[in-house]
């Protein structure tokens, strides 16, 4: 429900079918590391398992106020983790 994960989800969607499967795995890979860095992860599981109040603050809080320099921030290389094996 962020804001931000629904764009990051829709560009996900949409740059998935132009790439093989190697990429692919290494854009998920991408995205689950920065999304666990950033405010909106750890501010839905405190939401929903530690105060349970189901009342997340997200940042951006809204679709409209989330820029492309964030949604893009998350796709972009990981510095000295990159290199995914597989």
């Amino acid at each position: 429900m962020s804001p931000t994960s629904l764009k990051i989800s829709l560009q996900l969607l949409q740059l998935g079918g132009e790439v093989d499967l190697l990429e692919a795995l290494k854009m998920e890979y991408r995205l689950s590391q920065r999304c666990c860095e950033k405010h909106d992860f750890v501010e839905g599981v405190r939401a929903l398992l530690i105060d349970k109040d189901n009342n997340p603050k997200w940042k951006p809080p809204t679709v409209g106020e989330v820029s492309q320099e964030l949604v893009d921030s998350h796709f972009a290389p990981l510095p000295e983790r990159e290199e995914l094996v597989l």
